[in-house]
């Protein structure tokens, strides 16, 4: 059994036990505001943290995986590519398949994906008031994501959240490494002019806290996207495993805390 870890936040004990009975996802929101004291920027993952896509994507995935005939589980693909690049997938393909798909991958997989966002795609709940409670308070914030500008500006698009981060978007397709190494958060904390000891992220994939934590940033995990919908617990022990300083379900808690 692994021994417990106990996150503090600021003064305030954030217990994150990491063992197998479990770790704790905060309800309240006395427990995150100690976090926010030297906080100046917050790095937004997009993909289950702002809007609702996980579970399209993953379920797309397996059939984009399948037409190139290295099919996985819905269960293998989340837990090989959630917070991964595409670059992941093409990859994955070539081992399995000896075939490289650079060229063909995309089209195919964002034809498919971007019909389904048209359709199914949300923002997720709460996540204007946190944007807005931000906005209040004076800190910045900005997008700092695994998909492609592409993707992202069709996801702005879909869901209405464009004019919050007008010019403030940075994708993986800006830096050499993508998630779990901390190149693309480095890369957007000094876009925006902050030292990484000033930035918080908020993540959902184990990949993305893993970045948070070797670029030097305190991450919340958030386990509120539909693709954690059937075990939100196990979800958040991944998470403080990886290094999260807290977890959450509910952008509202977070609203407040910012408040």
């Amino acid at each position: 059994m692994k021994q417990a870890r106990f996150n503090m936040a600021r003064g305030n004990e954030v217990q994150g036990a990491t063992n197998a009975v479990g770790a704790k996802i905060v309800t309240s929101a006395s427990d995150i505001q100690a976090l926010f004291d030297a906080c100046r920027v917050v790095l937004f993952d997009c993909d289950g943290v702002l809007v609702n896509s996980e579970p399209i994507s993953l379920a797309t995935l397996v059939d984009v995986l399948d037409h190139f005939n290295a099919p996985l589980s819905l269960r293998e693909v989340s837990d090989r590519f959630t917070g991964r690049s595409s670059s992941a997938p093409i990859e994955y393909i070539k081992t399995q398949t000896g075939r490289d798909v650079s060229a063909e991958f995309k089209p195919y997989y964002y034809k498919m994906l971007f019909d389904r966002y048209d359709r199914d795609l949300t923002k997720i709940n709460g996540i204007d008031a946190v944007l807005e409670a931000l906005r209040q308070r004076d800190i910045a914030f900005c997008i700092s994501s695994s998909s492609s500008v592409e993707r992202l500006e069709k996801t702005m698009q879909v869901t209405g959240l464009g004019p919050w981060f007008e010019g403030r978007v940075y994708s993986a397709d800006f830096v050499q490494n993508g998630k779990p190494a901390p190149d693309l958060f480095l890369y957007a904390a000094n876009g925006m002019g902050y030292a990484p000891t000033e930035a918080i992220v908020i993540e959902d994939s184990v990949a993305g806290v893993t970045a948070a934590r070797a670029a030097g940033m305190k991450c919340i995990g958030f386990v509120g996207g539909g693709h954690y919908a059937d075990d939100r617990q196990t979800a958040s022990r991944r998470l403080y495993d990886a290094g999260a300083d807290i977890v959450i379900k509910d952008m509202a808690i977070l609203a407040e805390a910012v408040i």
